[in-house]
């Protein structure tokens, strides 16, 4: 005779998904979503202790860190080796009436000599297969009414895939926060900040360089420029937005401009300014782009753009760091964060005489290339989740995320229009989409039929495992798996190594065998 289901608080476990299905119906303010659901999910399992557990990858499972609600006193500790089982195996896990006992290198866990009831469950990225998050409820109380059976693990494991759904972009826009709360002070933390998002090698260096080499250069009187490289819609205008968010230069202005519009014969006054009447049709004095961007950071799209005459007015004010506005004699001193673009090859450019020598060099000291989207497919899920969220949240329609078949085509394509082409899908695929539905093949066909069509991405291959040797996947995903951890752990050697859980001459044969070398500015930590 089996032992009758135990009654729980099913009102309030219904309650409990009833706020997770409110948010994928109709958005809202996700944290309070969450944060009532989960208050529910404790009452309802009459949990002495409920944790919901936020899963850094950068810290492997060495660090677990409470991320909301733990409730009650009455049990000292939780059990470690529980959740980091459900970790390692992606799987949920019920304890019934355990006794844990010292262990045999005589160590005592937390809950040594207790009896006690778990229930565990993995929150997972169903596009990455990673662990996001994890769902705790313990209880020492147990009456047959109080301890956990098969149903309740059922239950949580359903819960735990609706949590999912719901708030994984959630989840990674926190794990995000926290890797740039380690990389600055949290005094000089902005609000509102732009984010780089993705998780591949590049991402990561290239959060790491800003942080410990640009933005820092940028704080300083009369810096340098810094010249971003890279293919239209790689997010060059964002990555400067993030430079001046990031920096002490926040508070002041951030003042784009594209330079294909700015001519020959007003060059000189859309960087300096003019005095009122300095020239027919100058109705007014105006500060010109420098002044405007004084003690702020002025962006400068497609500089390759501009006439060899314009070239020369701003050689003029970067050598000077001065402007004299049209109509004017005195000189102006500015102060200025010049961040310069241009999706062409500036050596290329100089040599066929579209760039002024001088000029090239003058932002050769400090420059960042972007890598086209093609090169990273590494990144596509998290940027398609990313714009999906956030035009969700503009149209106030929550769709459930995308099927697998479509997620594989938005992999396998070469984005062509980088990152601003994910955007305008993804603002198409929330369009036509219908609410509390999920995003299929054939909507994605219709929204954009070139992506059927178009050949493999041929760096897509080893996250699709077509038409390539397992090999040649397997190597292809172990080199940007080990890049994107020692970059998560700034090259040092031994704990991206520790994260992996990889014997010190294994890992050190793998970075050789797969061509793996710190970037020249960076110094890796070596074991001792």
């Amino acid at each position: 005779m089996t032992n009758p289901e135990p009654p729980r608080a099913y009102p309030r476990l219904f309650a409990a998904m009833n706020e997770v299905l409110s948010v994928l119906r109709a958005g809202g303010d996700e944290q309070d979503a969450l944060a009532r659901s989960f208050e529910h999910a404790a009452h309802g399992f009459g949990a002495e202790k409920a944790l919901l557990l936020l899963v850094s990858p950068a810290n492997g499972l060495s660090e677990l860190e409470v991320q909301a609600c733990e409730r009650g006193e009455s049990v000292p500790g939780v059990s470690s080796s529980i959740i980091r089982s459900v970790i390692t195996s992606g799987q949920p896990k019920l304890l019934e009436n355990p006794l844990l006992k010292p262990r045999a290198d005589g160590e005592t866990p937390a809950l040594a000599g207790r009896n006690y009831s778990v229930l565990c469950a993995p929150i997972t990225d169903a596009v990455r297969n990673s662990t996001l998050a994890v769902l705790y409820f313990q209880n020492a109380r147990l009456e047959p009414e109080n301890t956990y059976v098969g149903a309740d693990l059922a239950w949580l494991e359903g819960y735990a895939s609706a949590l999912g759904q719901a708030f994984a972009s959630r989840f990674e826009e926190q794990l995000r926060v926290r890797e740039i709360e380690a990389l600055i002070d949290p005094a000089d933390k902005p609000e509102n900040a732009p984010e780089l998002i993705g998780d591949s090698a590049h991402i990561q260096a290239l959060r790491r360089e800003l942080h410990e080499v640009h933005i820092p250069a940028a704080e300083a009187p009369d810096p340098d420029p810094l010249l971003l490289l890279g293919e239209k819609g790689t997010g060059k205008d964002l990555v400067a937005r993030y430079l001046q968010a990031f920096s002490s230069r926040r508070s002041r202005p951030f003042v784009a401009v594209n330079c294909a519009e700015i001519t020959d014969e007003m060059a000189a006054a859309r960087f300096s300014g003019h005095k009122k009447g300095a020239f027919t049709g100058a109705l007014s004095d105006e500060p010109g782009l420098f002044r405007a961007a004084h003690k702020g950071v002025l962006f400068l799209d497609e500089i390759a753009e501009l006439s060899l005459r314009a070239q020369g007015s701003l050689l003029r004010v970067l050598e000077n760091r001065t402007v004299v506005p049209v109509g004017e004699t005195a000189e102006v001193r500015v102060d200025v964060q010049v961040v310069i673009a241009t999706n062409r090859d500036p050596a290329a450019a100089v040599a066929n005489g579209s760039l002024k020598p001088d000029l090239a060099d003058r932002f050769q000291t400090r420059a960042i290339r972007l890598l086209p989207l093609r090169e990273r497919p590494w990144d596509v899920p998290a940027l398609a989740r990313h714009f999906l969220a956030s035009h969700e949240r503009r149209m106030r329609k929550r769709t459930l995320g995308m099927t697998e078949p479509a997620l594989r085509l938005l992999l396998g394509y070469s984005w062509p229009g980088n990152v601003r082409e994910v955007d305008r899908v993804c603002s198409l695929l929330v369009t036509w989409a219908k609410g509390g539905q999920r995003i299929d093949e054939a909507l994605l066909k219709r929204v954009h039929p070139g992506l059927a069509s178009a050949p493999v991405n041929p760096k897509a291959q080893p996250l699709l495992f077509e038409d390539q040797a397992l090999r040649d996947a397997v190597r292809a995903f172990e080199r940007e798996l080990i890049l994107a951890r020692l970059e998560r752990h700034g090259w040092n050697i031994r704990a991206a190594r520790e994260s992996l859980d990889v014997p010190r001459s294994s890992f050190h044969r793998y970075t050789t065998e797969l061509g793996i070398v710190a970037p020249v500015s960076v110094t890796p930590v070596a074991e001792d």
